[in-house]
């Protein structure tokens, strides 16, 4: 019997490079590429013709959902499992009206994942699970998802407990915006890369705002609380003088406190 062909497509290159080390371990499936991009994923899905496609939705120059809706271009077409770090129903519809067979809410466990493309692909609910995850490989996911499971029930107030600390106001519509912001580069270090067209963009759709808008409203709250807030806690937690127009860009803002709370989830 064939193997089913597995793509990946996510721009967390750790997470494929683990991914990609656990479909080389199961008898019935094989790598057949992956990509960091949705141009990338295009080309994967044309040249490769993969039976599976695990899919992320928040990529730089084309996300998931752009890559969906590129689908009628494609003679054949792969099943898609949708990767995810937002559960909105509204989403999901989308998603699943442009082609996606299946999603997943991150983190998630690898081995479920194993297991929904056996029972779509093969049409069966019997499932084979003859091959495991190593407990080695499976003590790396843990180290590799504990900031992702650490943000579910910690991270918000762990980052709303800072902000009361800085005299960040609750009531700025870009306190929201930036908590969010910061929750996001905890989870996803990678996105700092390009906050203007990765981040922004994913806090501007959960809230039916603009990527401009946000940034806006994210800086302004940023330079606010410079001013008003709490000086000497800023001073210490950033290491310079709290005086006007000395505050940190946005980048480097989301950065510093993102980078404290991964250290802290890391290490606890």
């Amino acid at each position: 019997m064939a193997k089913i062909k597995i793509a990946i497509a996510d721009n967390n290159r750790e997470l494929c490079q683990y991914f990609s080390e656990l479909v080389s371990l199961q008898e019935d499936m094989e790598l057949a590429a992956v990509a960091y991009n949705g141009i990338e994923a295009l080309q994967v899905i044309e040249e490769k013709q993969p039976d599976v496609l695990i899919l992320d939705i928040t990529m730089p120059y084309l996300d998931g959902i752009g890559v969906l809706e590129k689908f009628t271009e494609f003679k054949k077409k792969p099943m898609i499992i949708i990767l995810t770090a937002f559960e909105q129903e509204a989403m999901i519809q989308r998603l699943i009206g442009l082609g996606a067979t299946y999603y997943m809410v991150k983190p998630f466990e690898p081995a479920i994942v194993f297991e929904r493309i056996r029972q779509f692909f093969l049409g069966s609910s019997k499932v084979n699970t003859s091959v495991p995850i190593p407990k080695e490989k499976e003590e790396s996911y843990e180290s590799l998802k504990k900031v992702s499971e650490k943000s579910a029930n910690h991270l918000e107030f762990e980052v709303s407990k800072l902000f009361h600390e800085m005299g960040i106001p609750a009531h700025f519509r870009g306190y929201a915006y930036l908590r969010d912001a910061i929750i996001i580069a905890a989870q996803e270090l990678e996105v700092l890369g390009n906050i203007t067209k990765n981040l922004y963009p994913r806090i501007a759709e959960k809230y039916n705002s603009t990527p401009s808008g946000v940034e806006s409203a994210i800086r302004h709250t940023i330079e606010i609380s410079w001013e008003r807030g709490n000086a000497d806690y800023m001073e210490q937690f950033f290491g310079c003088d709290n005086q006007r127009n000395r505050f940190p860009t946005s980048a480097s803002f989301i950065a510093r406190i993102a980078d404290k709370l991964r250290l802290e989830c890391i290490n606890t």
